[in-house]
């Protein structure tokens, strides 16, 4: 069975800079359960950075899952 890791990235388009992407170091049974945790991890991340800080810094998160390569 394919397994998938998320691969989050976020970036601020104000000062047109990204953090190194990193992976949630979580192998997921199946795409839909990366997916749907990539937005959830998303939306956590943005509450937590708080909205003026979001606004100011013009946050975007873009996230992948990927195809693990261990079991």
């Amino acid at each position: 069975m394919i397994k998938f890791i998320l691969i989050v990235k976020i970036c601020s388009l104000m000062y047109m800079d990204c953090m190194h992407e990193f992976n949630s170091n979580v192998v997921f049974n199946n795409y839909y359960e990366c997916v749907t945790a990539g937005h959830i991890r998303s939306v956590t991340t943005l509450n937590n950075m708080g909205e003026d800080f979001v606004n100011r810094a013009k946050i975007v998160i873009k996230f992948s899952c990927e195809e693990s390569t261990g079991s």
